[in-house]
């Protein structure tokens, strides 16, 4: 199973969470536009992320433990700030979804010995 499961694809896995978190973090910003005194929420990750991979190698099981902060901030939300963050976070889930598809296929390269 450690082929499968291993810090790799435990972090892809992760990352494709944080960026369902921030999709809908940013749905419920753009629900919120005309709300009166809503603040923008946004999702903080990457930080957390930078510090660890800093620090040394990081094995699953931190990897799992890791978790995405929902912060309120203090500006009230804008269209166009919110429609480049949702194509941002689409362009990202497109890479991860690419690295996940290319991570399997190598693996089922490895188990039946030819691609396709």
């Amino acid at each position: 199973m450690k082929m499968i499961d291993n810090a790799h694809t435990t972090l892809l896995a992760k990352m494709m969470d944080v960026y369902a978190l921030r999709n809908k973090t940013t749905a419920a910003n753009i629900a919120n536009i005309d709300t009166p005194g809503y603040k923008r929420q946004r999702v903080d990750f990457e930080d957390q992320l930078a510090q660890k991979l800093d620090s040394g190698s990081m094995n699953r099981q931190e990897i799992s433990e890791m978790r995405a902060e929902v912060n309120q901030t203090d500006m009230k939300p804008e269209l166009e700030e919110e429609l480049i963050e949702m194509s941002d976070t689409q362009l990202r889930v497109q890479l991860v979804t690419r690295a996940l598809r290319h991570n399997y296929e190598q693996l089922r390269m490895g188990i039946i010995g030819r691609a396709g």
